[in-house]
């Protein structure tokens, strides 16, 4: 073997070895830690910025009928008179409410003209053609 120098050397160097692995060991532990959380205070901004986003604030939002229950502005005389000459938006808020009040069928709901019994597609009477439900005719 060696001498006892050499002997008491080599320990040292293992102990040197020893020490310096497990201070190298105890940093990499420290900068996992930092990281961890680093990577959670992350998740934490993105699982935020995802709730803010998937949630709406009703009272932030604009106008969105009917989830807001946004009320007509009040009428003025001058929108009376431009709903009832049909002209602008106030012609065809008057023009809709008209439609949906006159009670008439919709364009699908017109029923078919009658086949003759000579299989002509109008009766020798002639057919009457339907009344359209935009109240055109």
């Amino acid at each position: 073997m060696g001498t006892e120098n050499e002997e008491e050397l080599y320990k040292r160097q293992q102990m040197d070895e020893r020490l310096r692995v497990q201070e190298q060991t105890r940093q990499q532990q420290e900068a996992l830690a930092k990281f961890r959380e680093a990577e959670a205070a992350r998740k934490a901004a993105e699982d935020a910025a995802k709730k803010s986003s998937m949630v709406a604030d009703p009272a932030a939002g604009g106008v969105s009928w009917p989830d807001n229950e946004v009320q007509a502005a009040p009428q003025t005389g001058m929108d009376k008179v431009a709903g009832a000459l049909r002209v602008g938006q106030a012609g065809d808020v008057a023009f809709a409410r008209d439609l949906l009040n006159s009670g008439q069928a919709p364009l699908g709901g017109v029923a078919k003209p009658e086949q003759a019994a000579d299989g002509a597609k109008e009766s020798p009477a002639g057919s009457r053609a339907a009344k359209p439900a935009l109240g055109l005719g």
